[in-house]
């Protein structure tokens, strides 16, 4: 037995909290982060014993490779050391068994659990682990109400026989022939020594769920043998209590003797519990009877009757009307026809005045993007933009209300704003310079334009005259993130500004016009992950606007500026976005994407490009780990930003971190990005995206609790990279107005320190032997800067991202523009091309997110490309809710 005060490896001993076959379990500190854990170790006198500890392997083993919030998290295991040891998320709490003690469980919270409990099963059957011990001691519920698994994996040892129905019974081998497992709580096949798969858990959690509610062992007997017996043979007595029926079908399908009668899927059972959890109020009331007639009313005078009926039917042909959802979507109304699908990509689409055509962006096969117009009645795009212009994808185009000219982002030698073409086509000029979005008044007088760095509106009019500032601002933020937009209402009264600012998160906002105090407005859209795109309805009121919100694919939504209100009114599994609705607001088009984003591995010599992950979901901002095939990567597979780990070799793929894993002042992740491992590849560093900030997190790549890097309270924290020895990290930091290249000490408590000013379109990287980091200058050029900031080097290059040789000698870099692989010397400062890279240009959703790294056998360099497809579609049959009296009418 441990003593308080001793410490095993980094863990500092504070007491212990159980002890098992297995293993003892410990309070423990984790001094290196200051984290409490628990520390299980196998006592030395069971470590000589091979079998004990080949079992205690396999429990690390399986264990470490979930990541779910209903299953206890492992952090760190220590198999070579004396003692071995595994150590893991100390869940606060306390154990199912101590609630079930307290009394029944009430139905609704013990369909809860149970649902938590059949989700973290769900997660392990999918990785092919059967937990073959569930009961309430193996489950600890948190204050909060999580329910956690406990000891996932364990074929658990005893050094006597189980003599009782609560004790794990004693095994000598894992197959078929063997008893695994607590005899009250056992399968029938585990009772009978037979192989057991998923579904004996189904019935384990059955067991659990059934004491939840009785507060008794269905099967319980004297002993464990008369237990496995009636397990066997015996049919479990009714609860006697009212349960919905639902409830009662899922608990007797879990109980299935026969492991065919249960589900399927574990997840089935998950969602059909998780169902009745959501919906039990009405599955409570499902059933009831109505109490009889009394034989006083039947005898009451017809003609009383009638009119009664008569004057209830028309009072409830009112209300219902009146109070018959507004927002309720129609979808037979709906038609979707498709308008421009010639290119790869079409994108941004903006209806003429006049109704009559669509401006659009498109990619024409060399890869160039051009502004196009295409007529309604029209088969083909004309191309508006010629060769001295490039064509930005910051804001949507706009036409001027006599639909004669558009204004596009643009960049014109070295000048980029906002360009003015003719629509018929000719001599782009540049208008304003800097300028993010903007929008031109519908009298074609004025131009209000958002600056391209800072949360500042100015005005310039006529649209070529000096600008001066938009006041007074009805917010104050030094920075905003995203893609804000900003549009003039049809009636020009007033501006909706759409922007993501820094420390408060997605808000948009009413601004008069001529300029006067303005308000926030539909407030509710800071719960959205991205900044809308919205596209204006004639009325000046209503506004349909494309987003995403935590956790849900991208949406139309139709919002009322007066009410605050705004309802989905269009989902589809190829995203929409970029709405526009047409001039008589009959009609909209919009931008239907099935882009995404896969990762390839390029070799440092010959052979062919390989898509190392790729599917018609995004993939990106990936990491390999220096030491194994394992690679970090951010993804949307499951329809939000989460962060994966994979092997390439051993082909296992699982979450290492999801939103709901890392809260930040009590708000949910909304994205990850810019994943990095540690040069011993046991830690990964990532940027956490909530409310208009991000920060920077650690976790083991085992899994785990994450823990925050710094101690500063916003801003912007990204693009990290770890010193060789794991002892910094260093960032880009966003705060002031300004990007920062810092370093800190992970978790010290120690304020970050200062290294220099950078670029912030790639991801810095450390080299191996610590000398230098790789980073970018403010125009973007390749540079190596010392990590106390005294010293820097220009390198030939752009501000592609670039990954370190594991010598520290060379420097590969992905260029741009055009896309190739360069090596260069760092000795020299010398470069060569290794290779073209047509059409495999990096790219990152979000920024500083370039980032590229090498296998970890030295051979291939990794990043992110994208595989583009985007449409332009037109629907028609959206309409603006009518008001109360046309709904009485029936309208």
């Amino acid at each position: 037995m441990a003593n308080a005060g001793e410490t095993i490896g980094p863990y500092e001993i504070q007491g212990q909290l159980g002890a098992g076959g297995m293993g003892e379990v410990y309070r423990a500190l984790d001094r290196r982060v200051g984290r409490q854990v628990a520390l299980k170790i196998l006592p030395e006198s069971l470590a000589r014993e091979d079998d004990r500890r080949r079992r205690f392997e396999q429990e690390a083993r399986l264990a470490a490779s979930l990541n779910h919030p209903n299953v206890m998290a492992i952090y760190d295991v220590g198999l070579d050391s004396h003692p071995p040891y595994i150590v893991g998320e100390l869940v606060p709490g306390e154990s199912l068994r101590a609630l079930i003690g307290k009394g029944p469980l009430a139905p609704r919270r013990a369909v809860d659990l149970a649902a938590q409990i059949a989700a973290g099963l769900a997660a392990a059957h999918a990785a092919g682990i059967v937990h073959r011990d569930l009961k309430p001691e193996n489950v600890i519920v948190t204050p909060e109400g999580t329910a956690k698994i406990l000891d996932f994996g364990v074929a658990r040892m005893q050094a006597k026989p189980a003599c009782n129905a609560t004790e794990t019974a004693t095994m000598a081998q894992t197959g078929a022939g063997s008893v695994v497992g607590t005899a009250a709580y056992m399968s029938p096949e585990q009772a009978r020594a037979e192989e057991v798969d998923w579904r004996s858990d189904q019935f384990s959690l059955g067991l659990v769920l059934y004491e939840m509610l009785a507060r008794r062992q269905p099967f319980a007997r004297p002993s464990a043998v008369q237990t496995m017996s009636a397990i066997v043979e015996d049919d479990a007595s009714p609860i006697d209590r009212p349960l919905p029926p639902q409830l009662r079908w899922i608990l007797d399908r879990c109980l299935a003797k026969e492991r065919t009668g249960r589900y399927d899927s574990t997840a089935d059972l998950a969602r059909e519990l998780a169902h009745l959890r959501d919906h039990y109020s009405e599955a409570a009331s499902t059933g009831t009877g109505s109490a009889a007639i009394p034989a006083a009313a039947k005898r009451r005078r017809l003609p009383a009757i009638a009119v009664a009926l008569a004057a209830g039917a028309l009072l409830a042909w009112c209300a219902a009307a009146l109070l018959r959802d507004p927002t309720t979507v129609s979808l037979a109304q709906y038609q979707l026809t498709p308008f421009a699908t010639s290119m790869a990509v079409q994108s941004a689409p903006a209806w003429s005045p006049d109704g009559k055509s669509l401006a659009f962006r498109g990619r024409t096969e060399t890869g160039k993007i051009q502004l196009y117009v295409q007529a309604l009645n029209g088969a083909n795009a004309v191309p508006v933009t010629g060769p001295g212009v490039d064509v930005f994808s910051a804001a949507p185009p706009f036409w001027t209300a006599d639909s004669r000219f558009l204004y596009f982002n643009c960049g014109m030698g070295e000048k980029q704003g906002l360009c003015r073409v003719p629509a018929g086509g000719g001599e782009a000029s540049l208008i304003q310079a800097d300028v993010y979005t903007s929008s031109i008044s519908p009298d074609g007088r004025s131009l209000v334009m958002l600056d391209n760095q800072r949360p500042i509106i100015y005005i310039a009019s006529p649209p070529e005259a000096p600008r001066r500032k938009y006041e007074p601002l009805p917010f104050q933020s030094s920075q905003y993130f995203d893609s804000p937009i900003l549009r003039f209402a049809p009636d020009g009264k007033s501006l909706l500004l759409f922007i993501a600012l820094s420390g408060i998160g997605q808000t948009c906002w009413l601004l008069p016009w001529p300029p006067a105090s303005g308000q926030r407005v539909l407030e509710a859209i800071s719960e959205l992950e991205f900044t809308p795109e919205f596209s204006w309805f004639p009325d000046s009121r209503h506004v349909l606007f494309s987003a995403t919100g935590a956790g849900e694919q991208p949406r139309l939504f139709l919002g009322d500026i007066r009410t605050g209100r705004f309802w989905p009114v269009l989902a589809q599994d190829r995203p929409p976005s970029n709405p526009t609705v047409s001039p008589d607001g009959m009609r909209v088009a919009y931008q239907s994407g099935l882009s995404h984003s896969d990762i390839v591995g390029v070799p440092l010599g010959d052979g062919p490009v390989q898509t190392l992950l790729g599917s018609f979901r995004d993939q990106e901002m990936a990491d390999m780990s220096p030491v194994t095939s394992q690679m970090v990567y951010v993804t949307n597979r499951r329809g939000v930003s989460e962060l994966w780990i994979t092997s390439i070799t051993e082909g296992w793929d699982r979450p290492l971190l999801s939103p709901k894993d890392v809260q930040v002042t009590g708000q949910e992740t909304q994205f990850f990005m810019s994943p990095r491992f540690s040069a011993d590849g046991r830690r990964v560093v990532v940027a956490v995206g909530v409310r208009g900030s991000t920060y920077l997190y650690t976790v083991f790549a085992s899994g785990g609790t994450p823990v925050r890097v710094t101690n500063e309270e916003s801003g912007l924290e990204a693009g990290p990279t770890w010193s060789p020895d794991g002892n910094w990290i260093a960032y880009l930091r966003f705060q002031s107005s300004r990007y920062d290249l810092m370093k800190v000490r992970p978790g010290s408590g120690q304020p970050p320190v200062r290294i220099g000013e950078p670029n912030t379109g790639s991801v810095p990287a450390w080299s191996p032997s610590g000398e230098w980091i790789a980073d970018y200058d403010k125009e973007g050029n390749s540079m190596l800067i010392s990590p106390d900031g005294k010293m820097t080097r220009p390198l030939p290059g752009d501000d592609g991202p670039v990954a370190w040789a594991r010598d520290g000698k060379t420097l590969y870099q992905v260029r741009m523009n055009p896309p190739a692989l360069y090596a260069i010397d760092i000795a020299s400062g010398h470069n060569r091309k290794l290779r073209d890279l047509p059409g495999l240009k990096p790219v990152a959703s979000l920024s500083p997110g370039l980032a590229a790294s090498l296998t970890f056998d030295g051979k291939s360099i990794v990043y992110t490309v994208s595989r583009p497809r985007q449409e332009i579609w037109l629907l028609d049959g959206i309409q603006i809710p009518p008001p109360w009296y046309a709904r009485l009418r029936g309208r």
